[in-house]
């Protein structure tokens, strides 16, 4: 009986050892839709301008406990490898307002309220071209999201399934 208790106290001991740190991670996109350009328009070598593919606006959010030291070091949006870099945010709940209809500004919260560290993530290069392994293939085929990052120097993975969508957002 005491060999099978202290088994299993050296298992719980050495699993929480070696396992990953709990990450929870908050992804949004928001389509972002191009003001009117007139018509007959040309640019400065005389061809007409054309409307400009609506970009989109991603929120991504990580939040972990204070004590783990977590480098997110690149992401994977719909199999597109992105650069970025991380911000830390001080006050939660972070909350994002559309200010699209006036008179009706709408409230969403990105990160709810939480005494974890919570770092944003923000794309900071166009989408690079790069031999990716099975295993990212496979991940990045199954899940809008995967996050790359370092903890404890090693590299992990972290995805969302899905990427919530934010209503979109008109510029002028």
């Amino acid at each position: 009986m005491k060999k099978n208790l202290l088994f299993f106290i050296a298992l719980t001991i050495g699993l929480n050892l070696f396992s990953q740190p709990v990450i929870k991670i908050f992804g949004f996109e928001q389509e972002s839709l191009p003001g009117t350009i007139p018509v007959g328009v040309k640019d400065e070598n005389g061809n007409p301008v054309k409307k400009a593919a609506t970009p989109k606006n991603y929120f991504i959010f990580l939040s972990f406990k204070k004590k783990y030291s977590v480098t997110p070091i690149q992401m994977f949006i719909r199999g597109k490898a992105f650069t970025i870099q991380s911000t830390s945010i001080e006050k939660t709940p972070v909350a994002y307002i559309n200010n699209t209809i006036h008179d009706n500004a709408e409230k969403t919260i990105l990160v709810p309220q939480t005494s974890d560290k919570v770092i944003k993530l923000q794309i900071i290069e166009t989408p690079k071209q790069e031999k990716k392994t099975a295993y990212i293939q496979n991940l990045t085929g199954k899940n809008d999201l995967v996050i790359a990052y370092l903890w404890n120097k090693k590299k992990y993975f972290i995805t969302l399934k899905k990427l919530k969508k934010l209503d979109p957002v008109a510029n002028e």
